[in-house]
């Protein structure tokens, strides 16, 4: 159990490293801590990342851009270290660009929200 915790922490710190505040970028975690997801902004490039350990079906991702209707992608969860399964999407590789604004993300496992939406915003 340590293991997976330790794993999880580090998973953690990752998303934690700062996206610049114009980015406007936001995670969500788990009151268990058992999932962890985030819309982070590096570099000028948006990445969509989820790390759990309680799951390893496809993650559906939807975002809603400012304008136009909503769009959704299914994402693999793929291993990562010390028993965390996880992914990471590049936005602009899977998802429409509709222009400057704000951003919602919202991540799905087997038809159920796995918690609130995040969000970006694109200047």
């Amino acid at each position: 159990m340590r293991r997976p915790l330790l794993a999880l922490s580090i998973a953690l710190g990752a998303l934690a490293l700062g996206a610049p505040a114009a980015s406007a970028a936001s995670s969500y975690c788990s009151s268990t801590g058992d999932v962890c997801y985030a819309a982070r902004a590096a570099g000028g490039v948006v990445r969509l990342r989820l790390d759990t350990f309680s799951f390893t079906e496809p993650v559906r991702v939807c975002v809603t851009p400012p304008r136009g209707a909503r769009s959704c992608k299914s994402f693999r969860v793929f291993p990562r270290a010390g028993g965390i399964m996880g992914m990471n999407a590049r936005w602009s590789a899977h998802f429409p660009n509709r222009g400057a604004g704000r951003y919602r993300v919202r991540f799905f496992v087997g038809g159920t929200a796995i918690g609130p939406s995040v969000a970006f915003t694109r200047r």
